[in-house]
């Protein structure tokens, strides 16, 4: 009886301590467990840096037309940021520049005979040559000449112009010696002249050989301001009566003197004046500005270099001397003049 009385009490024990240490046990492994689920900290990642747009560059080399810089300015830079393009106005490009910034387009004025080269050594980056003359597309270079090159087709439409609104087509032209595109100016006059009247001979007096026309007079490159007085007074002896000033030739000496004559005058873009109005009869230029804008598209769009020039254009027009249904025969004919469709000489 006495020795199941220990086994019983033994077994009491036993029991006993197991039941205390288990609770030990079983939080100790929680602990460890709640330990292997909790992450280890890291660092924060940090942002991948974006690399910077690529740029678009409006190149104005030392001798650049100051005014013609003014007048693209806002336009190209407008047109870049449109593109998502930093835009940037620098006076010159290497290759090494092209190390450390991405030129995605170029737009550059006369004079920069570095560019063939620059283009060359970028061929990702499209280049735009705006009012350069003589030089041809290449790959990467598209060309929007600044017009005025074809002197020919000036003159012929002055002469068509002003034998139309002059009696008895009275009517004759200051060139240059020895200035091929005075030259070529003054001859397309004389054939825009004789396309318009024919023989041209004037039906009232005073007639007879010093009244054949239309008539020229070519200035010396040099000539005085007598010199000009006395050709202009010569002409108008001759009774002239409408007068086209070919580029180059234009000065206010020779504006205000045939002001004061009362002659008519045709003459360029660039030479018009408010105190000439009364007497300018047109305008012939260019506008470069406004067609870049046509211009522009066609340029982005290009997968290689093109090329174009602004078509000529009736400017400054005196209503009371160049009638609307005048000025619509004139633009047709400058359209059939620029296309080649009709010969400036005869």
């Amino acid at each position: 009886m006495l020795n199941r009385k220990r086994i019983y009490l033994t077994l009491l024990i036993i029991f006993f301590l197991a039941g205390c240490t288990s609770p030990a046990a079983d939080g100790n492994s929680q602990t460890e467990a709640a330990v292997s689920a909790t992450p280890e900290p890291t660092s924060t990642p940090e942002p991948t840096p974006t690399s910077a747009s690529p740029v678009g560059v409006f190149l104005t080399p030392a001798g650049s037309n100051p005014d013609l810089v003014e007048e693209l300015n806002p336009l190209i830079s407008s047109r870049m940021r449109d593109l998502g393009l930093r835009f940037q106005v620098l006076p010159t490009l290497t290759e090494a520049d092209f190390d450390t910034e991405r030129y995605a387009i170029v737009v550059v004025v006369p004079p920069y005979p570095e560019l063939t080269s620059l283009a060359e050594a970028s061929p990702d980056t499209k280049y735009l040559a705006v009012g350069f003359n003589d030089l041809e597309p290449t790959g990467n270079i598209s060309v929007l000449g600044s017009g005025g090159g074809e002197y020919d087709v000036q003159g012929f439409i002055a002469g068509y112009i002003a034998a139309m609104i002059t009696d008895d087509w009275r009517v004759g032209v200051l060139s240059l010696e020895d200035n091929p595109n005075a030259l070529a100016a003054r001859d397309g006059f004389r054939a825009g002249v004789k396309y318009y009247c024919g023989l041209c001979n004037p039906k009232y007096a005073p007639t007879g050989i010093n009244y054949v026309y239309p008539k020229y007079i070519d200035l010396p490159v040099d000539a005085t301001d007598a010199q000009v007085s006395a050709n202009i007074d010569f002409m108008v002896d001759r009774v002239v009566n409408t007068f086209y000033i070919v580029p180059g030739v234009g000065s206010p000496q020779v504006y205000r003197s045939l002001v004061a004559y009362q002659k008519n005058i045709i003459g360029s873009g660039t030479d018009f004046q408010e105190e000439y109005r009364e007497f300018w009869v047109v305008s012939l230029g260019y506008d470069l500005v406004t067609y870049l804008e046509d211009f522009w598209p066609r340029f982005l769009e290009a997968e290689s270099g093109i090329a174009d020039t602004p078509p000529l254009l009736l400017m400054d027009i005196n209503p009371s001397l160049l009638s609307e249904g005048k000025v619509k025969l004139v633009e047709g004919l400058i359209q059939d003049v620029s296309s080649g469709l009709m010969k400036t000489s005869y």
